[in-house]
């Protein structure tokens, strides 16, 4: 379930200049205004459509060409150390107290359905299709799919003791401190051993798994062994994961007042008034905050739909029972009446984009990494944005490209 590969990282005195935050963690004006700023930005390799002027964005193959121009354009730069030897690299992450340590590596291109990685969300098409061609004709991957597995005292001890080995990079970035170690030979071997074939949780990185998928789909006559049968990862242990909640911002297409809005709410369950968010916000599962018109309630979810892990859920119950009958949205994944603010960017923006344009804030409760992985259990499917993990592994920081698998001992035909 683990493969060492002949790795790209980035070096330290670039990282502030080429690494980046996730790329859904930034609007597309800000994705624009940071790649014109600096051309070695990673935003510049992992741009998509709506990243680029109007006129371009139906030219998919003028964007994967300007992506892939990038990535040359950093590369023959020098801002990455070579690791010829297929390694593995322990990756840590540290932000605000909390301190996460995960395994980056290759795992096996599995088909949805297949127990050895699970996944909870479903997929845009075209989403996948656009990460699809960036990784055949770009020929590289650096946002690694994140992972999660549970952990036993074996696992953990071969990963101490990787940690134990002087790092290859240490970097502040966004309030983030990285650390990487490079582990290859016996090391590495060691913690293949360690993870065995236990399985895996997607947590992150549902439609890059898709278009590795695809690329193999597209490619039927390749070898057991050949790079796009494996897809770069990160496998971090379950009890460091920090889940948050990604809140919810919804349009009335009705049109009603805050009045009739609180009154249809009503009619699902009582709505009490509170002073602040801080009164509203719910401190544990079967609650929600509400934000309409200038004024916060709390609010009891309605009851489960049934008795799937998945109807469990709070984000279910809340789409179950309130988007859907009051809200019209029946389609949470594509319904552009509604978007998402997670956690992280704050209440206080909830509250400023829904005051102006009138939409209604839906302040949830964390779903917890149990939850996500006893859906995944049942192959459950989760709403969209059902979970936030944080923090989140940098873009650009680790790079593999398939043509160096090749001549690397690495595999591949």
């Amino acid at each position: 379930m683990l493969r060492p590969f002949p790795g790209l990282i980035i070096e330290p005195a670039w990282a502030d200049r080429v690494t980046t935050g996730p790329y859904d963690a930034y609007s597309p004006s800000e994705r624009v205004a940071i790649a014109e700023s600096n051309p070695y930005s990673f935003l510049n390799v992992t741009r998509s459509q709506e990243d680029v002027p109007v006129e371009w964005r139906d030219d998919v193959d003028w964007l994967i060409g300007q992506c892939a121009e990038s990535m040359q354009r950093i590369y023959d730069a020098g801002a990455y150390a070579e690791h010829d030897e297929p390694s593995l690299f322990l990756y840590r992450l540290e932000a605000g107290g909390h301190v996460q340590t995960g395994v980056m590596g290759l795992v096996p291109v599995t088909e949805p359905g297949d127990r050895r990685v699970l996944r909870h969300e479903a997929v845009r098409p075209g989403r996948a299709d656009l990460l699809t061609r960036h990784l055949l004709e770009v020929g590289m991957s650096s946002s690694p799919i994140s992972l999660t597995y549970r952990t036993d005292a074996v696992l953990d001890a071969a990963i101490v003791a990787g940690c134990a080995t002087e790092p290859v990079l240490e970097a502040d970035g966004d309030g983030i401190h990285q650390t990487a170690w490079a582990l290859s030979g016996e090391a590495a071997d060691a913690l293949v051993a360690a993870m065995g074939d236990r399985p895996l949780y997607v947590t992150d990185g549902h439609h890059r798994l898709a278009a590795a998928v695809e690329a193999r789909h597209r490619n039927p006559d390749i070898g057991d062994d050949h790079p796009l049968q494996w897809t770069q990862a990160v496998l971090f242990p379950d009890a460091e994961m920090q889940v948050l909640a990604a809140h919810r911002r919804v349009g009335d297409r009705a049109g009603r007042s805050t009045d009739d809005l609180v009154e249809a709410l009503t009619a699902i369950g009582p709505l009490t008034p509170c002073a602040d968010v801080a009164e509203a916000r719910p401190d544990g599962a079967g609650a929600i905050g509400v934000y309409v018109g200038g004024r916060w309630f709390s609010m009891d979810l309605p009851a489960a739909s049934g008795s799937r892990a998945v109807d469990q859920l709070d984000v279910s119950r809340l789409q179950d029972g309130i988007l859907a009958p009051v809200m019209d949205i029946t389609d949470p994944g594509s319904d552009p009446m509604i978007d998402y603010v997670p956690e992280p960017v704050g209440i206080s923006a909830l509250v400023a984009r829904c005051d102006a344009d009138g939409r209604v804030g839906f302040v949830l409760h964390a779903t917890s990494v149990a939850e996500m992985m006893a859906v995944a259990d049942e192959e459950g499917l989760m709403p969209p944005k059902s979970s936030y993990f944080e923090p989140k592994p940098r873009s650009g920081v680790f790079v593999r490209r398939l043509d160096r698998e090749t001549t690397a001992g690495a595999g591949g035909d």
